[in-house]
């Protein structure tokens, strides 16, 4: 179980380094994907957030919480992780394959090809996809899982109850995916979507806690985006 922080400036502290992590990120993506999408100011801005979600958590954790980044009470195992968050990564593609072939969710993205086709165009990476994919499924996985699982949910469960700390962190990780998908989806489906990554954010802090260890999780995240990439790969190819 986790110990919630008994220093009471400590414990202010951390909500001041927990909130704006978790709000920044909601509110920067309406400006680079809902109000200036493939603008050079709303593609300046989305590369502003990758900065902010790496600089941040360095930042508020040696300056504002002078704290170490890296904490040793506990064993870290990279390895004994590995089997659950292969397992729950291969899980979740075939889930997705699944539901695009079976469910009405393939007959809202065959709806949506166009649509979705321009906003990888307004982002400006339609003639270099594949090492936009590869960058994505790799580099900016890792990126959110410091971000999210190692800043904030490490953050907020230090201020809170554990079951309540999942809650938290995996909310703030699927609100900016809900503004996002709610630009290639009906918002009915960007809620329901969204819902479905806040449930594998918080699959991944809990391996994240469980293990002491990112490892699991970023290979788990980098095979769910693959998988997500190559759905849009076929849908930028067969888009008009």
């Amino acid at each position: 179980m986790n110990t919630i922080e008994s220093d009471p400036v400590l414990r202010r502290r951390r909500w001041l380094v927990l909130v704006p992590a978790l709000v920044i990120p909601f509110v920067a993506s309406f400006f680079y994907f809902v109000l200036f999408p493939g603008t050079a100011f709303g593609n300046g801005f989305y590369k502003g957030v990758k900065v902010f979600l790496l600089v941040w958590p360095i930042v508020a954790t040696l300056l504002i919480l002078k704290v170490k980044m890296i904490d040793r009470s506990r064993e870290k195992r990279h390895l004994a992780g590995m089997l659950p968050a292969v397992g729950f990564g291969l899980l979740v593609v075939g889930l997705i394959f699944f539901l695009l072939e079976a469910t009405p969710l393939g007959f809202i993205l065959d709806e949506n090809r166009d649509r979705i086709a321009g906003r990888i165009r307004d982002l400006g990476v339609a003639e270099h996809f594949l090492w936009f994919a590869l960058f994505i499924s790799f580099a900016h996985a890792a990126l959110e899982e410091f971000y999210w699982r190692w800043f904030v949910f490490g953050q907020a469960q230090n201020v809170m109850r554990l079951p309540l700390a999942y809650l938290v962190a995996s909310a703030g990780f699927a609100s900016h995916h809900i503004v996002v998908l709610s630009q290639f989806f009906p918002i009915g489906w960007a809620l329901v979507l969204g819902a479905c990554v806040g449930i594998g954010g918080a699959i991944w802090s809990w391996l994240s806690y469980r293990y002491n260890s990112l490892f699991g999780a970023w290979v788990s995240h980098m095979i769910i985006d693959l998988g997500l990439m190559w759905v849009g790969w076929e849908v930028l190819q067969s888009a008009t």
